[in-house]
């Protein structure tokens, strides 16, 4: 084996590495990316659970008030309405807040400590 065949296989060596390299790169980004997904799902899921079963006692703190039932009910909804119109007036913070969160799970830095 001459000199340049020596050459050869070390830039196909090189080539090899690199391109396994982009590979496990490549994976370590889209899990960042999908745990972010996964644990921001969850979140969204008891968050939701906690909403209904406030609401719930809510309504039956309302109850308890005196209010007849249906008036309960409205007046947590009324509430609800309230946050979502809260949650209208700041989507794009909300929205920033999210893709922020997305875009740091994309770029965080392999190399930590």
């Amino acid at each position: 084996m001459g000199i340049f065949g020596q050459i050869k296989e070390k830039i196909l060596g090189y080539i090899d590495v690199q391109l396994k390299l982009i590979k496990l790169n490549f994976i370590a980004k889209t899990s960042n990316v999908l745990s972010y997904i996964i644990f921001m799902s969850i979140c969204l899921f008891i968050g939701f659970c906690i909403l209904i079963f406030t609401g719930m006692g809510l309504a039956e703190v309302f109850i308890d008030a005196g209010l007849a039932r249906f008036l309960a009910y409205f007046s947590v909804l009324g509430v609800y309405l309230l946050i979502l119109f809260l949650f209208l007036a700041f989507r794009k913070r909300i929205i920033s807040f999210f893709a922020n969160g997305f875009i740091k799970a994309m770029t965080e830095d392999d190399n930590k400590g």
